[in-house]
């Protein structure tokens, strides 16, 4: 999938599952992706998970599948790893896969590199997810990448990175 259909699968989710219009101008800051991902059927969990592991999408076979979020990692870092599983999920159920069977995916080192397509999508969904683009273009000249951290619950280094995939 490309970064626009990982984008549009984000706003999708956002406008059926928070209190998200664009066009109304309407974005409920910061956007909680743990309770999205509840009203998904999905439960998040913090758990302390090996040390290169942020967060993992998890299924038992026959069961609804969770998110597992590294404990140790700071809250903006949680919240960017519970949206990139739910990411995977999306993009899994999405590509209608068999869901009867279990899998596990996790969000290691690789998946800030930018190689793996799966890693990717996941990465451009949590992006879009947290960081709306039509919101964070709204609210850029005013704050800058620091307030607008603050304003949307991510890391100065996750904003700057989405600063300049938006071209600001």
């Amino acid at each position: 999938m490309t970064r626009i259909e990982a984008e549009q699968a984000a706003r999708d989710l956002l406008t059926t599952t928070w209190r998200f219009n664009p066009d109304e101008g309407i974005c409920q800051l910061p956007i909680s992706p743990s309770y999205i991902a509840e009203r998904l059927g999905l439960k998040v969990h913090q758990a302390y998970l090996e040390p290169d592991v942020s967060g993992m999408l998890a299924k038992r076979e026959g069961q609804d599948a969770e998110i597992y979020v590294n404990a140790g990692d700071s809250e903006a870092r949680q919240r960017f790893s519970c949206a990139h599983e739910l990411g995977h999920y999306v993009q899994r159920v999405s590509g209608n896969e068999d869901d009867s069977f279990g899998y596990i995916d996790r969000r290691g080192p690789t998946a800030s590199q930018g190689t793996e397509p799966e890693e990717i999508f996941a990465n451009q969904f949590a992006a879009e997810l947290l960081m709306p683009a039509h919101f964070v273009r709204k609210y850029a000249a005013d704050l800058g990448p620091a307030g607008m951290a603050a304003k949307f619950g991510v890391s100065v280094g996750a904003m700057k990175i989405r600063f300049d995939t938006l071209g600001l």
